[in-house]
């Protein structure tokens, strides 16, 4: 079986509202001091078109970040009892907890980039769980459109979104199961939401350890 993720856009156990510590000034930085001329001017000498540019790489197959590109710190502006072993945060990053990371690190070693991403409370105090930056670097295609009921992103686009984030909306999303077999966590090239997909293994394990993870439903797999 194929399973798909549902992102909410609330804020809450698994999207936290807050921002990162220091990596816009970083960045900033960076394009002021050691970009070269040609370089900044691509990006119209405006170091937040640089900014964008990286955030991209979140949610995009633009390869893999460079240190000075990825954040460190995500400083959450209300303290929350509990996080999900998922977390979306902003600018599109994912992050994972160490559990998480471990089984992902198992089923598909190598595959994504993964670093050390400090979650914190508004006065800067460490949340109790270590979590990881997590840029899924699989990506795949084995989306049927003509067997699916979803509507396109824009007049002419080969790239769409679910009709209804449901799990009867899910389950008419047809993929082909003979293209993703042996991955277990990827992103579908033509099929932007749900954005992240994953195998019954890596389902399996997250159910095994109890974990929190936000809502997910199986597709119609072929």
């Amino acid at each position: 079986m194929v399973w798909g993720w549902y992102e909410r856009s609330q804020f809450g156990d698994f999207f936290p509202n807050g921002d990162y510590v220091g990596w816009e000034e970083g960045l900033k930085q960076y394009f002021d001091e050691q970009m070269s001329a040609e370089q900044r001017a691509a990006l119209n000498d405006w170091h937040v078109a640089y900014i964008g540019e990286v955030a991209r790489k979140f949610r995009e197959d633009r390869g893999l970040l460079e240190p000075r590109e990825r954040p460190l710190e995500f400083r959450m502006e209300e303290s929350r009892k509990s996080l999900g072993s998922l977390l979306h945060l902003t600018n599109g990053v994912r992050a994972v907890d160490a559990t998480l990371h471990a089984i992902i690190e198992k089923l598909e070693p190598g595959v994504h980039q993964f670093w050390p991403l400090r979650i914190t409370t508004p006065k800067g105090k460490d949340y109790p769980v270590p979590y990881y930056g997590i840029i899924v670097r699989r990506y795949i295609d084995s989306f049927v459109p003509e067997q699916s009921a979803v509507h396109q992103v824009s007049e002419g686009s080969t790239a769409y979104f679910a009709n209804n984030p449901t799990k009867k909306g899910y389950g008419s999303l047809t993929v082909l199961k003979r293209v993703s077999v042996g991955a277990h966590l990827w992103h579908e090239r033509r099929l932007l939401n749900p954005s992240l997909f994953f195998s019954d293994e890596l389902q399996a394990a997250m159910t095994q350890w109890g974990l929190r993870v936000p809502t997910h439903h199986r597709l119609n797999a072929i």
